[in-house]
Formats: C-alpha cells, structure tokens, sequence
C-alpha cells in the first residue's frame, strides 16, 4: 500500500490504510506500507517503510516526497508484491504506479478525496486552475489503474461522472464494532468534569477549515445559548481552533465548551458515549469514518447532507439530515429541537444497527475481492501473451510506464490550458 500521509498524522486515508493493513494480516496477507517520513518516527516499525521527505511545506504538517526514493526498489523487490495499492494519485500514486507496470502487477487506487471540493477549503482554491487540474489528476490515475475503489456509492457516481472508465468498486473503511459500543460515557464525563445531567453535543475529528468547524462553532454556540443546561465537546486538533474558541466567548458561553486535544485510543469510545447527539458539517469527506464511530456507540447524528453524511446516515433513523443550504442558526434551531425532544434516545438501536453494518472484518473481505478480481483479469491477460518476457521487452515495459507518467501530466497540463482559441495537445 502506497499512501502519502501516515501514522502519526490522523485522518480517513491514514485510519483507513492502517486499518485495512491489520485486517488483511489478521486474514493471513503479507501488507508492506509504503509512506514519507512524518516527524520523528520509528525506522524500524514493522510493515512499514518509510521514504525520505520535506516537512517544512504547508505548516509541517504534510510531507513531501524527496528525489530519489533510497530503498524503495529493493524493499519491494525483496517484498515482492502480488499486488499494488495506491491511496492518493500524486507523489508516491505515480511511484506506485511505476512499480505495477514494472513488475506486471495489478494496480488498485482509492479515491479518498473529492480533491476539487478539499481544495475549496485550502490555498488550491485560491485558483481555478488548480481545482480542475486536481480533479483532471484523479480522473487521468483512476483510469490507468486495474481497479478503482470508491468508499461510498455517491462518490462512485461523481466518479464515473467525471470520466473514470474503469469499473467502480464500493469498500468503505470498516470500524470496529464492540471497541465503539462499550464506551462509558458515564466514566468520561467524570474525568472531564462534565456534568451528568447536561445535554452535551460533540464533534470529534480534525479541526479544519475544510471539516466546517467553523460553522460547528458558531451553530453549537448559539445552542448553548437559548439552552442553559446544554454543554458542548470538541476532540481534536487543528487550525480552526482560535476561531471556535472565539465565536463561543463572543457568545458569552465559553464556560460551557469542552475543548479536548486528540485523545488516546482507549478514550474515543467514551467519548463518543457521553455525547447526547453527535454533530457534522463536513461537506468534503468521501465517507466520514466518525459517523460510523459515533453510531457504533448508540449516539445518534445530526449532519449536513452530502457525500460521506447521505450514505452512512439513515435520516430520521440513525440520525437526521439537514440540507446543504442550512444556516449555523438552522442548525442551532435543530439541535434544540432534537437534544431537548423526548425521543432521541429512543435512535440509539437503529445508530447501532446501521454501524454494525460497517464492521471492518466484513470490509476487509470486500477488499480482498476486489483484489482478487484485479489479479484474475491480470493474469488472463499475462495468458493472453503466454510467453516469457525478454530483457528487452522489460526494458520496453518500464519506458512504457514512464511515458504513460508523462503522458498523464500532460492531460493535465491540458486541463489548464485555455479551452478556446489554443491548439490540442497530440494524443
């Protein structure tokens, strides 16, 4: 597996790489990790290698890839891999790539990101151009990979909207059930000094511009304020966290937010069980894996629809859906209505039910299907040939991957040409 961000970054693609990695073992697969340096980590981690990187771009929080990757052919040829997974189409996507060609081995990628929308919400959407050369990118990698997995059937359909020709495969990121429904909500509350006869809402994930904290702030302020006996729980990190610290005190209820970094592992569970109703504004996520987390332990959602929100969220079941136009005092005016009605609890079996059906060992099998379909369709093409490879024809095969890799960045370079007026690019 190819992913450009890892452990001890948290997020979707690194909780998703992480988790099917362990699933796959635990089945019996050999899984090597392939990733850039990220701060002060383990060279000797188990499974995982570990690529040299730049830190210093974008806050240094993300890596990037550096010239000249040391080891990485010789860790996978000693690894030699029936099989290649890229999670991202850039940096170590195009190495992932070059290495399938090269050993004639299936290519699987995963469309984690909806990169137009993301980009929305960082620098990238500063300029047009970007955006659609970051959707050009997506398209141009899903469609010279053997296999394209989407984590939901919405994002599979915008998928094949913008042109991606391959047969779109649905695997979300599976969680784990029974660590997520034996939560103590109770326990937590106490080491936190929450009361236990408060309504609490709560959103636990990364906290970012992209992820609409920001609009989670100002909505869950304006609750607090029109209800007296209401709290609210914010876990996790991020860069909007001076913002949300300032719309509560401009609204006079600081003393009533719980802001709590990212938590220990053994903690989420508990928290997520002391959450009276737990809150989503995101309109960027390809699935959004705390949904699920959330359910597992019978707290139900309320979220904004979109993708991630309208595949995991059975409205008025497990959760409710507010529409994408919904004002932060819409959504204040919803939460008090549902925390403060008589019936929420009464939503904690079917949240339950609808995470069970999302159990990881069920998607860690769905994802050796998909698996084992890509090396079927390989392998009839290799019989299709039925002949061995000359040193020649291995050298041929290397350069054609390069040229594919060009030939990519050119569509792309196509993408942010002027469309009129301007002569096409050859084919």
């Amino acid at each position: 597996m190819f992913t450009n961000t890892f452990a001890p970054l948290i997020g979707g693609i690194e909780k998703s790489v992480a988790t099917f990695a362990e699933d796959l073992r635990k089945l019996g697969h050999e899984v090597l990790i392939v990733t850039l340096e990220q701060g002060k980590t383990d060279h000797t981690e188990d499974g995982i290698l570990r690529l040299p990187a730049l830190h210093k771009a974008a806050g240094g929080q993300y890596a990037f890839l550096l010239p000249g990757a040391a080891g990485l052919n010789a860790a996978l040829n000693e690894f030699a891999p029936d099989l290649i997974h890229a999670h991202q189409p850039f940096m170590l996507g195009s190495s992932a790539y070059r290495h399938a060609v090269r050993r004639g081995v299936p290519l699987v990628f995963t469309n984690h990101t909806l990169y137009e929308r993301y980009a929305d919400r960082t620098f990238l959407g500063e300029i047009e151009a970007l955006e659609r050369a970051a959707r050009a990118l997506a398209v141009v990698f899903s469609n010279r990979c053997d296999a394209v997995i989407a984590p939901t059937a919405s994002i599979a359909r915008i998928l094949k909207s913008q042109g991606v020709e391959p047969a779109i495969e649905i695997v979300p990121t599976g969680i784990d059930i029974p660590k997520f429904a034996c939560g103590d909500g109770t326990a937590f509350r106490r080491c936190y000094g929450i009361p236990d006869d408060v309504l609490l809402v709560g959103h636990l994930g990364r906290l970012i511009p992209a992820k609409r904290v920001e609009f989670l702030a100002e909505a869950t302020a304006e609750f607090l304020k029109s209800t007296p006996d209401g709290y609210a729980l914010f876990c996790g990190e991020g860069d909007s966290i001076p913002a949300l610290s300032e719309h509560f005190a401009a609204t006079g209820v600081e003393d009533r937010l719980i802001l709590l970094g990212n938590l220990p592992e053994t903690e989420i569970g508990d928290a997520y069980a002391a959450m009276d109703l737990f809150t989503f504004a995101s309109m960027t996520d390809t699935q959004g894996i705390v949904l699920l987390e959330a359910m597992a332990a019978g707290t139900p959602v309320l979220a904004i629809r979109a993708t991630g929100p309208e595949d995991l969220v059975i409205d008025g079941e497990s959760g409710w859906l507010l529409d994408p136009e919904t004002t932060p005092a819409e959504f204040a005016g919803e939460l008090q209505k549902l925390v403060t009605g008589p019936n929420l609890r009464s939503h904690t079996a079917a949240a339950r039910a609808r995470a069970g059906e999302f159990d990881r060992q069920f998607c860690a099998r769905a994802l050796l299907d998909v698996y084992r379909k890509a090396l079927k369709r390989k392998a009839a093409e290799g019989e299709a040939g039925d002949r061995s490879e000359s040193a020649v024809e291995s050298f041929q095969r290397r350069v054609e991957a390069e040229w594919q890799l060009l030939a990519g960045r050119a569509e792309i370079i196509r993408s942010l040409l002027p469309t009129r007026g301007f002569p096409r690019l050859p084919e």
